[in-house]
């Protein structure tokens, strides 16, 4: 049977009047339980508590948040924060109401309107709802079946990798969507080694090339290694993975391999009783299939010949099919295949119509600071934009873009030359937005919904994604719930963060010790076998702590260069910034002996000044960057900013001041 007949039945929708009872409920049979069958089932309840609603799920959990996978894989979240889909035991939800987990439907008989599950057991339906997702799809190569080589869609494989993750050395990703991102990150631990191979594009073909640069930049910066241009051959291996081979003929050593390759809808279930298939399960605009007593909503569907693989599509799918089964008709048109991506304090988007050919773009990049935005306009209306790096203006945008605002032409001058639309360092507060702003685009959750909920008492993140749904789907807003409730979204914990606070405290310790204890005399070490006296009088131990404190000065200076020159991208920054506070306190030790602890006169005590100075910033920074993780004070980040450059400025005088020193001991 052709797509093109498939399709033209399937624009017929029937009246659901003729199936509906006016006085008791339905029978409906719901197979499915992520977040899209869940949300029906709950819907339907709500619509009519006399229906009588069974929810069959395969697997033998709880349903749980699909969408918070990549979290849970990364540590970012704990297995119990799983569980934020809404209840639905029949104690919680109505007594029509019953979970069958652990069931699998095996049968579907459309005559006798029936399913059978893998018990044998029957079940009767008046409605029966198609929620059975989608599977991950393996690509055609050698080995991709060895030990050790998994796919990330469901609990049990995230289960599976965080195992894994533990004792892997090196790990290899196949694909570079969204998911394939979200594992790489997801597998990275300090200790090893992340490949992630870019068939043809990184995240989505959306992006151009300066986008996907400044995006490669980001996550190199996180440890993975993206691989371009040259694509996986075989898995090489026979009891166990031992590597890949790549096109090119290149090896890479690895010892486990996650497949991220895309998904392909569970149609069979759909297929074994007749219903008209292609890459989902054909429906209408009311999410009926061929048969009118079937509805298919989620990633199991295909609607107009387009199929999504989010979660948000699929909830506004539940709407129009709830709709059309109350005797209402509110057809369903399409979603945007918005994409949300964020990592650490880096995040990445695509909203809106941003594969749309005749749209107007606008473009403003700056690879230095990893920032990306591009505009998609329509009339000076914005219609979409894509993203990557932190923008401050993004609540303000998705409004922008929700309601397709027209933007002005100083604005659009604006945004070239800065990459604000708006007041750059005045963005609109989240609290001051109309209380119609939708701050949770997955649960439709408004602005002064979120309000009326802190008023109640819900002052943490956690007690207000529970009492509102937002930022329990995919997560992407809890930023801006943080900023309701004042407080700061968690950040990426940096590396040896603890060595770091512990070194910049012992450089306070050594700078306050310079400055007040008592200059050492001579005579006062001759008690000790070794004459320490000679480290501060002697000539020659002079010079060599001089030149050896010109050196590290030299050095900790340098090593600033690491993060602003990106070609030299050996090793993560954060090793950098380890080796620079262990070198800023020996150069403090170095400089004690050099000086006796004596501040020195004129010139020598503007050097001591300088030095001092460039200490103490700089250990306030490193206290504030190995603790901004726990200390919750937004005004914390602005001081960092302006204790670093101030620190950097007191850092590049120190080697001219020291320079001029040598040169005046030498010749006057």
């Amino acid at each position: 049977m052709n797509n093109t007949a498939r399709t033209t039945h399937m624009d017929e929708v029937s009246s659901p009047a003729s199936s509906l009872r006016t006085n008791s409920g339905l029978n409906i049979i719901v197979i499915g339980t992520g977040p899209v069958g869940i949300r029906a089932a709950r819907m339907l309840m709500g619509q009519n508590p006399s229906h009588k609603i069974m929810v069959f799920g395969e697997e033998p959990v709880t349903p749980y948040n699909r969408v918070q996978l990549s979290l849970y894989l990364l540590g970012e979240v704990p297995r119990d924060a799983l569980d934020t889909l809404p209840a639905v035991t029949s104690e919680q939800v109505a007594p029509g109401f019953e979970t069958h987990f652990g069931r699998k439907i095996t049968h579907i008989d459309r005559k006798s309107r029936s399913v059978k599950d893998d018990t044998g057991a029957e079940y009767q339906y008046d409605k029966l709802i198609l929620a059975t997702g989608s599977r991950a799809r393996l690509p055609d190569l050698p080995g991709n079946t060895l030990p050790n080589t998994f796919t990330f869609r469901t609990l049990e494989d995230t289960e599976s990798l965080l195992a894994r993750k533990k004792n892997s050395r090196s790990v290899y990703i196949v694909g570079s969507g969204p998911l394939g991102i979200e594992a790489a990150l997801g597998m990275k631990t300090r200790d090893n080694r992340v490949y992630l191979q870019a068939r043809n594009y990184l995240l989505d073909a959306a992006l151009d090339e300066r986008a996907q640069e400044i995006l490669g930049d980001s996550l190199q910066t996180a440890g993975i290694n993206v691989i371009n241009n040259d694509n996986t051959r075989a898995i090489l291996g026979h009891d166990h993975v031992i590597g890949v081979e790549l096109e090119s003929g290149r090896i890479i050593e690895c010892d486990t391999v996650v497949f991220c390759t895309g998904v392909a809808a569970n149609t069979l279930l759909a297929q074994s009783c007749g219903l008209e298939v292609a890459r989902g399960v054909l429906v209408n605009d009311v999410m009926q299939t061929s048969d009118p007593h079937i509805y298919a909503v989620g990633e199991c569907s295909e609607h107009r010949g387009q199929t999504y693989g989010v979660v948000a599509p699929g909830f506004e799918q539940v709407s129009s099919m709830v709709t059309h089964m109350s005797g209402q008709q509110m057809p369903y048109t399409g979603s945007a295949a918005n994409i949300q991506l964020k990592f650490g304090s880096q995040s990445s988007g695509l909203i809106g119509q941003v594969r749309d050919i005749n749209c107007e773009t606008l473009v403003y990049a700056n690879r230095l600071k990893g920032i990306y935005r591009k505009l998609f306009l329509k009339d000076q209306k914005l219609v979409g934009y894509i993203h990557i790096g932190s923008w401050s203006e993004l609540p303000m945008l998705q409004q922008a873009q929700s309601t397709q605002a027209r933007l002005k032409p100083k604005q659009l001058q604006q945004f070239a030359d800065t990459g604000f639309l708006w007041e750059a360092d005045k963005p609109l507060h989240i609290k001051d937005q109309p209380e119609d702003y939708i701050v949770c685009l997955c649960e439709n959750v408004t602005r002064g919904t979120l309000s009326k909920a802190m008023e109640s008492g819900n002052r943490t993140i956690d007690t207000l994604c529970t009492a509102t749904r937002a930022g329990v789907t995919c997560g992407s807003c809890k930023p801006l719930l943080a900023e309701m409730l004042d407080a700061p979204a968690p950040n990426l914990v940096m590396r040896h963060y603890k060595s770091i606070y512990w070194f910049s405290i012992v450089a306070i310790a050594l700078m306050l010790a310079t400055v007040f204890l008592r200059p050492i005399g001579i005579g006062e070490s001759a008690q000790l076998n070794w004459q320490l006296e000679k480290l501060w009088f002697d000539n020659f131990w002079k010079q060599v702590s001089g030149y050896t404190l010109l050196f590290l000065s030299m050095l900790a200076a340098g090593l600033g260069i690491r993060k602003r020159w990106k070609k030299l991208n050996y090793g993560h920054l954060d090793d950098w910034r380890y080796v620079h506070s262990v070198i800023g306190v020996i150069a403090l030790v170095v400089l004690m002996i050099h000086t006796g602890l004596r501040l020195g006169h004129n010139l020598n005590f503007a050097l001591m000044i300088v030095f001092l100075a460039a200490t103490l910033t700089g250990s306030l920074v490193g206290v504030f960057m190995a603790r901004n993780h726990h200390w919750t004070d937004l005004k914390l980040r602005r001081h960092r900013a302006w204790w670093s450059r101030v620190h950097y400025t007191l850092l590049w005088m120190l080697p001219a001041l020291l320079t001029y020193h040598i040169i005046a001991v030498y010749f006057f």
